[in-house]
């Protein structure tokens, strides 16, 4: 019988995980990861540094959270690649469209640490459907359903769309 693992606190490094280059990697961190049971729990810090701050109001517009969900779904896509095979470079994904997003405050305070779970709702390979949620300790600030797309050949898809 296959053991089921929850890995937690994990230091992956998640500009290995997303196809993403520095300044557009906005996860600062992995707190846990159960690919079993398709979940993962991200961790975000807003910094005046990111490219997604304004100092007009010194944090994150909340709309932004749908990039954090977006590249949580990434790294769980990441960790699962990475789990099958330590040397597959992150590939691409595509939100496909978004469902149920709910915003519940105006802004991602600066120096605050936010959450983001993704949980799996719906997959058949290259579609997926995610449920997903960002928080703090006390609120949740967003919430969304996700459909994705990664092809396996993304220059393809790419070309095709012209």
């Amino acid at each position: 019988m296959e053991e089921h693992v929850i890995t937690k606190n994990i230091k992956y490094d998640v500009a290995r995980l997303l196809p993403h280059k520095p300044p557009m990697v906005f996860i600062s961190g992995i707190k846990k990861v159960d690919l079993q049971n398709g979940t993962l729990t991200a961790k975000v810090v807003i910094k005046e540094s990111d490219i997604l701050y304004d100092s007009t109001i010194k944090g994150v517009p909340s709309y932004a959270s749908l990039e954090y969900m977006a590249q949580a779904i990434g790294c769980f896509a990441g960790i699962s690649d990475l789990t099958s095979d330590p040397n597959i470079a992150p590939r691409v994904g595509f939100i496909m469209g978004t469902r149920k997003l709910s915003l519940n405050a105006p802004i991602l305070k600066l120096g605050m640490t936010y959450f983001v779970d993704v949980h799996t709702l719906f997959s058949d390979g290259n579609i997926v459907s995610f449920e997903c949620r960002l928080y703090d300790d006390n609120f949740e600030i967003a919430s969304a359903t996700i459909n994705a797309y990664r092809p396996d050949d993304v220059d393809e898809f790419i070309l095709n769309l012209k």
